[in-house]
């Protein structure tokens, strides 16, 4: 370790403790705790991928129960997700998770390691804020959540005793703490050092060799509260994930009134379903598409009962079309061309549901402003989308993630929807055209500007 400046070297690695039997979920999936499924991904892939949404790429995975079958889903997950996973068997793993951990002595390497346990789902933000954080050399970080209203099994979590960013104690059965552990933590090969010590005493537990040293003061903490992070040990805890992978990564900050109100919560209800399939996000966003043509198809035709048999599937394109993103953010599955894709798939559709309605109104009355509106609300439209990103951007920027008043795709179609239904396509033209254009003025406006020189 001399001359290795660990607060300067960024982890590279994680150690994943998967060997445990899980014993209050097996007797009733009769499934390696690894290899439950929670919203279309097993534990073991969510954990892969929250890691390596915080830039680790090699991975170390302590094997035990099962071996053989988890070591092979772990291998396809390496595959498909284009990461390095070394596999270690961890001899003496029904002792505890510490035995688990111990088996990694030596295979770490002389840097800073992560540590995690396969049950439990955490914010990448976690990880990042332990990194930002480092420990010394010979010490290890826990990160620790002192909300204990949030924390979902009060009576399970493993406690925390703290005292100036330092554990003081830790354990299970503590009366008098302050933190509760979250099962993520940063460590050197300081880690190895406490847990042969508390195994040289018969004891085999991860706590055992935390404890061991914070009795040093080898055992800091960082306090993560209220980012999100959940142990996944009973069929409570699982429905509770599921629960919360949808109303945190089921969710887009970019959304509109329509969308945020009426649109999603339906598009979730379906996504509960189709994350569980092998649907792609780049399926859903073609469905949605050719849905939006049929509308356009159904709308351009004369008579009432086409144009409103039009105008709701238009809206229920609008609402599938929010699938796509959220099973793309469940399966940690997003991607430059799929975002891409299907942002060009939706303007096909809104060019094409604008000129069903102008076609419709031209067809039926001759009147030639309905190809003035429906020209200016294609233009609108288009421009409107253009400007999105800088406009996204921007409010991003000065808000943090705050919602904002955001006129897009969402009102746009929702508009079509009641236009066509209300049979007033001349008006609806005429109010996407007026409102869409606006809004592009709005956005020109309130951009900033560089200073003169």
């Amino acid at each position: 370790m001399e001359g290795i400046d660990l607060a300067n070297t960024a982890p590279e690695v994680a150690l994943i403790l998967a060997a445990g039997l899980g014993s209050r979920l097996y007797p009733q999936t009769k499934t390696p705790k690894p290899l439950i499924r929670v919203l279309g991904l097993t534990l073991a892939e969510r954990v892969v991928c929250t890691l390596l949404d915080a830039g680790i790429r090699r991975f170390l995975v302590t094997l035990g129960h099962e071996a053989a079958r988890v070591r092979a889903h772990f291998s396809d997950v390496a595959r498909r997700r284009g990461v390095t996973i070394d596999f270690i068997e961890a001899e003496g793993w029904e002792q505890g998770n510490g035995a688990s951990a111990l088996a990694a002595k030596g295979h770490t390497g002389a840097t800073t390691f992560f540590l995690v346990m396969i049950d439990h789902l955490f914010d990448p933000k976690i990880a990042r804020a332990l990194a930002d954080d480092p420990p010394a050399p010979g010490e290890m970080c826990l990160a620790v959540d002192r909300d204990k209203d949030a924390i979902f099994d009060l009576d399970d979590v493993t406690r925390v005793k703290t005292d100036d960013g330092r554990i003081q104690e830790i354990a299970k059965t503590l009366d008098d703490w302050d933190a509760g552990d979250t099962g993520v933590m940063l460590c050197t090969s300081g880690l190895f050092e406490g847990l042969e010590r508390a195994a040289a005493d018969n004891k085999h537990g991860l706590s055992d060799g935390l404890r061991e040293l914070a009795g040093e003061g080898r055992a800091k903490t960082v306090d993560v509260t209220g980012l999100s992070w959940l142990d996944v040990d009973t069929s409570d805890a699982l429905r509770e994930a599921e629960q919360r992978l949808m109303r945190d990564q089921g969710r887009k900050t970019r959304d509109g009134p329509v969308a945020r109100h009426i649109n999603r919560p339906v598009s979730r209800w379906l996504t509960r379903f189709l994350v569980r399939t092998t649907v792609t996000p780049n399926q859903i966003s073609l469905a949605s598409w050719g849905l939006s043509c049929i509308a356009a198809g159904l709308m351009a035709m004369t008579g009432y009962p086409a144009l409103a048999i039009g105008g709701v599937l238009a809206q229920m394109a609008s609402i599938i079309d929010g699938c796509d993103g959220e099973i793309a953010r469940l399966k940690h599955s997003r991607s430059e061309f799929g975002a891409w894709f299907d942002a060009v798939l939706d303007r096909y559709a809104d060019a094409f549901l604008l000129f069903g309605l102008m076609w419709h109104e031209f067809a039926s009355t001759g009147t030639h402003l309905s190809l003035l509106l429906g020209f200016a609300a294609i233009v609108g439209s288009f421009l409107n989308s253009y400007t999105a990103d800088k406009y996204d951007g921007l409010m991003a920027q000065t808000l943090q993630g705050a919602s904002y008043f955001r006129l897009g795709r969402d009102v746009r179609v929702f508009v079509i929807f009641l236009g066509a239904v209300l049979n007033q396509p001349l008006v609806t033209l005429g109010v996407v055209a007026l409102v869409m254009n606006v809004e592009v003025v709005r956005r020109i406006v309130i951009f900033p500007r560089p200073p003169a020189a």
